[in-house]
């Protein structure tokens, strides 16, 4: 894979997933070219590790590209760190650990569970340049190349040019020792095996044995088009070719080697020789394989047959169908599952003492649904049944000597014979004269089925809500020919027939696809069956599509520990509940601390004013003071895909349930602006550090030169730092100027651009201005997990979460919103103003606001739309493959929610292209 690679074959690979749905694909970065002399790339992986900023920009990369494609993990291939005959430097062995220590941190906060892995050499020479021990603290397991041990290259080395086996057990196993010295467990090692050998043009024809020299590499093959290397495809080509050919099998080394057009010698596996270095590898507790490469392997898979000790055949890829909302009963409801039982024919024929008394089972250890004289002398062979469904009530119908065995309403075919058997049964297991015997299972819940069914009167038709599934003509007359069998318009029936033949209709039963919901004398035809017997009206199913989840409550009201309202000292929602809190606002309403600290290293706490809270504002509200706002803002409508925050007139003298009195900017501005307009640096972008830490802004420069150090240590926050005082609004006069900032962003005596929002959403709010997810990852992990698994709360809660992100971009672009947005942005710039007016050292604090603002606001939603992306698109990798019931519900709420992420931005904003 290079620069020239398509993007789509990515997909493609990952797709192998839908035909395994344990299947977990990695990518892999580096290997042997990736890293020659010579190449741009050799380079790049020393670049990367080298410091904190390139290892986690490439980090964050990675579980981009692993969430876009549906990769489960990434695989590093660094051939060789350190080795300075392949371009390494000796700082490269402490700087791959951190790298590796970067990933893990990095893949444990994405949406998804990252695997990790790195692939190291059996050599000596460029082994010692790992450090086994601290890479595998954060990886997943190791990769061992226990192959190309020899080739033309030993003709620079000691060892000399003398023809040796690419891969030898003797070897790998003293390889392997070099691992178990400094720490490293078998079971953390993924043992290396080549589907390819290692060729040499022999010096001597004479001499073919391991040790004899060489003259240069074998001829390049037909399609591999390299001198000293066959693939395993060719090397079965040259044994057909040549089929008298006698490789020879080195048993010591566990490898076979073969010469041909007397100077050609190569070295491979094969069933043999994988089956001693496996035998081996299983013994000492290897926790895996690594093969190179599948890919070399021949039409017949013969090196993964050999391999695996069985015959592999390729997989049928026919496109699947994963769609939920008509899922056959025949995967999920006992009734049909009998689809997957018969008689197992291969079975010896067992006695009846053993059948009756529970000594049988079946080739996977379950006991049997019934069992089948099949003409044993005496006793039967089982029925068996694959799968987790099993039909109930199960017993043989069918006597006499034509027996015209018939299942009743209600009861599936299962399977059918001459003599019949057991547990059950109406009869001996005497053959039938004519006719046969049917083993039939009660179909599961089928008078659920059936419910609200039934026939009409002769003449009549269906009426209002329900539709025609089978007519009969017994019993009506020639003006009213037939009647119907009406069932409600959203039955799980369909495809409704009659089975059996006139006039004998002899065995008349239903097809294991369907279900029997009537037996009848004649059916739609106008003759009636002979001798008593009935027509079977049998119907196909469908499984009902599981309820669709609703999203009636809040992640607050799912659980009211998320609403704890905590922050930290630095003023970031915090709380230990998963590491996540959905509120921001104290339940009310005093000021509270927001911690910083300035270029010059002193520390600050800045408070934010004390404000109203839900009574307060009624009262504001009823007495119509203070402009307040007779609106407020809830999450409404109960499908989760339709879920939207909308504005409601305020119709009660009490604040509306579960809303909070909300800032229209938050106050965690108190902190974040001044240390900006401090160091001279904005917020980086991305998730900042924030539990019980001090965060300073380490992003681009600001184009407004840094506040002199001086105005904030002596005059911003000293209640005395302005000669005069400064005055916000109509009631507030303050000599500190973090105070004037404070009032500026809302209190009890500036109360005017407050509004009522769902508590939920206001805490949201609040994560998202400081960098926060909603839901945090780890939680969004365990969550999935428990929605593919079919649980529909989780599946409730995930949605909630991303609609309420959402939701703040809603209310933030609703024209009161943006009204009192930028009312607020005003009164804070005017009251910075006038600070700047009367400080000489608080020059440029004006010009930092107009550039601060809308650089952080854009940040905070650039952010939040990466996040959404990336959750999102962990949800759908996690339900790509996946039968779950929820997969319907959950795909159609992510996909609302992916149709509306460009419009996650502050009114100011162009939306992202």
């Amino acid at each position: 894979m290079d620069s020239q690679t398509e993007e789509g074959i990515f997909k493609l690979t990952t797709d192998a997933k839908l035909y395994n749905s344990q299947l977990q694909v990695f990518i892999s970065v580096g290997g042997w070219t990736f890293s020659d002399n010579g190449t741009v790339t050799q380079p790049l992986l020393s670049e990367i590790s080298s410091t904190e900023a390139n290892r986690q920009k490439f980090a964050d990369n990675v579980v981009k590209f692993c969430n876009k494609w549906g990769f489960d993990g990434l695989d590093i291939d660094w051939e060789y760190p350190g080795a300075p005959d392949r371009g390494g430097k000796p700082e490269d062995t402490d700087n791959y650990t951190r790298l590796m220590k970067t990933l893990r941190q990095t893949f444990n906060g994405s949406p998804r569970r990252l695997g990790l892995s790195f692939t190291i050499p059996s050599s000596y020479w460029y082994l010692k340049w790992f450090d086994l021990p601290g890479l595998l603290k954060y990886a997943d397991w190791t990769n061992l190349m226990s192959y190309d041990l020899h080739g033309t290259w030993d003709r620079n080395n000691p060892i000399g040019a003398i023809a040796q086996g690419h891969t030898n057990l003797t070897e790998i196993k003293l390889a392997a020792q070099l691992l178990w010295r400094v720490g490293v467990k078998p079971e953390q090692v993924a043992l290396g095996y080549g589907f390819y050998g290692r060729s040499f043009e022999l010096s001597n024809p004479s001499c073919t044995t391991p040790g004899c020299p060489f003259s240069g590499g074998g001829r390049e093959g037909p399609c591999s088009k390299t001198s000293g290397i066959l693939m395993s495809y060719e090397i079965q080509a040259v044994l057909k070719q040549v089929p008298n050919l006698k490789p020879v099998w080195d048993k010591t080394a566990a490898v076979k080697y073969l010469v041909f057009d007397k100077n050609q010698w190569i070295s491979y596996d094969d069933k043999d020789t994988f089956g001693q270095k496996i035998d081996w590898a299983n013994s000492v507790g290897f926790g895996g394989a690594l093969i190179w490469a599948a890919d070399t392997d021949d039409d017949k898979f013969t090196a993964m047959s050999g391999f695996l000790g069985k015959q592999v055949s390729h997989i049928d890829t026919t496109p699947i169908a994963l769609e939920q909302n008509s899922v056959s009963i025949a995967q999920t409801h006992n009734a049909l599952a009998g689809k997957d039982c018969s008689l197992d024919e291969k079975s010896p024929c067992r006695s009846q003492s053993d059948l009756d008394n529970d000594h049988v089972r079946c080739s996977d250890g379950k006991a049997p649904i019934g069992w089948d004289k099949a003409g044993c002398k005496s006793g039967g062979k089982p029925i068996c049944c694959t799968g987790d469904y099993y039909p109930q009530n199960c017993q043989w119908r069918g006597s006499g000597g034509d027996c015209n065995g018939q299942c009743h309403v209600g009861e599936q075919k299962i399977h059918g014979s001459s003599w019949g058997g057991g547990f059950k049964a109406e009869s001996s297991t005497h053959k039938c004269s004519r006719g046969g015997k049917a083993f039939c299972c009660e179909a599961g819940d089928w008078k659920n089925l059936i419910s609200g069914c039934s026939w009409t009167k002769c003449g009549d038709s269906c009426g209002l809500g329900k539709k025609s599934m089978l007519s009969s003509h017994d019993g009506c007359t020639i003006i009213h020919p037939s009647k119907q069998y009406c069932c409600p318009t959203d039955t799980l029936l369909h495809h409704c027939v009659w089975r059996g033949k006139l006039t004998d209709c002899p065995v008349a039963n239903c097809e294991k696809e369907e279900v029997n919901i009537a037996l009848d004398p004649q059916g739609d035809n106008f003759l009636n069956c002979a001798w008593g017997r009935h027509l079977a009206g049998c119907c196909q199913v469908n499984d009902p599509p599981p309820p669709k989840a609703t999203c009636e409550k809040t992640t607050c009201e799912i659980n009211p520990l998320y609403c704890t309202g905590t922050t930290d000292d630095y003023g970031v929602p915090d709380t230990p509940l998963s590491k996540r809190s959905l509120g921001v606002i104290e339940k009310r309403g005093g000021g509270r601390p927001f911690k910083w600290t300035t270029l010059g290293g002193n520390p600050m706490t800045t408070r934010s004013r004390a404000y109203p809270g839900g009574s307060e504002y009624m009262r504001l509200l009823l007495a119509r003071l203070a402009g307040l706002s007779d609106q407020y803002y809830e999450m409404r409508q109960r499908e989760c895909d339709r879920r939207r925050l909308q504005r409601f007139h305020i119709v009660t003298e009490d604040a509306p349930a579960n809303t909070e009195v909300e800032h229209s900017l938050p106050a965690l501005l108190l902190s974040r602006f001044p240390a900006v307009a401090s160091h001279g640096r904005h917020w980086a972008t991305g998730r900042m550090m924030h539990p019980r830490s001090n965060p300073i802004p380490t992003g681009d420069p600001t184009r407004t030169p840094a506040v002199r150090e001086a105005f904030w240590r002596d005059i911003w926050d000293n209640g005395q730092g302005l000669t005069t005082a400064v005055a916000v609004g109509d009631s507030f006069q303050t000599h500190q100027p973090s105070q004037a900032m404070a009032e500026a962003l809302g209190s009890n005596t500036s109360p005017s651009d407050f509004l009522l929002l769902n508590e939920a959403v206001n805490g949201a709010k609040g994560e998202i201005e400081a960098f926060k997810r909603h839901m945090s990852d780890d939680r969004l992990r365990r969550l999935i997990d428990s929605s593919v698994a079919g649980s529909a709360d989780a599946t409730t809660e995930i949605l909630e979460s991303l609609q309420e992100t959402q939701a703040v971009f809603t209310y933030l672009n609703d024209a009161d919103a943006i009204t009192r947005q930028d009312n607020t942005v005003t009164r804070v710039r005017n009251a910075l103003q006038a600070v700047e007016r009367q400080a000489p050292d608080a020059q440029g604090l004006v010009a930092h606001w107009d550039e601060f603002y809308p650089h952080y606001m854009g940040q905070v939603s650039q952010y939040q739309r990466e996040v959404v992306t990336n959750q999102t698109t962990a949800i759908q990798t996690a339900f790509r493959s996946s039968t779950s019931n929820q997969r319907e519900t959950m795909l159609d709420g992510v996909t609302a929610i992916q149709n509306n992420i460009n419009n996650m931005i502050y009114p100011f904003e162009d939306p992202p292209q």
